[in-house]
């Protein structure tokens, strides 16, 4: 066993939040951030915008890509691929909670 924690993996049955502890703000519709953890500033467009959006609060990974596909014209294989990588980078830049 060793001394570092394994990183989780995001799933089909994840459940995942947003850091809660980030400065950030719309701007047109784009979401602009700055994590003093990371001493890093970052900017999304309008889609990863909305998916940051909906994760201020407690969601499945699979009830994201439902929402997302309600909203957008993408088929079901796009949305999640797109989605997954999307949300690795959050998870990379320590921007997302996999609970």
């Amino acid at each position: 066993m060793g001394i570092f924690a394994a990183r989780k993996e995001i799933t089909p049955d994840s459940f995942l939040q947003r850091k809660g502890d980030l400065l950030f703000n719309e701007i047109d519709g784009e979401v602009v951030m700055l994590s003093i953890e990371n001493n890093e500033y970052y900017g999304m467009e309008k889609v990863g915008s909305r998916i940051w959006e909906l994760l201020e609060n407690r969601l499945g990974f699979k009830e994201l890509v439902t929402r997302l596909m309600e909203e957008y014209e993408v088929s079901e294989q796009q949305c999640t691929t797109d989605t997954l990588a999307f949300l690795k980078k959050l998870e990379e830049k320590k921007l997302l909670v996999i609970l």
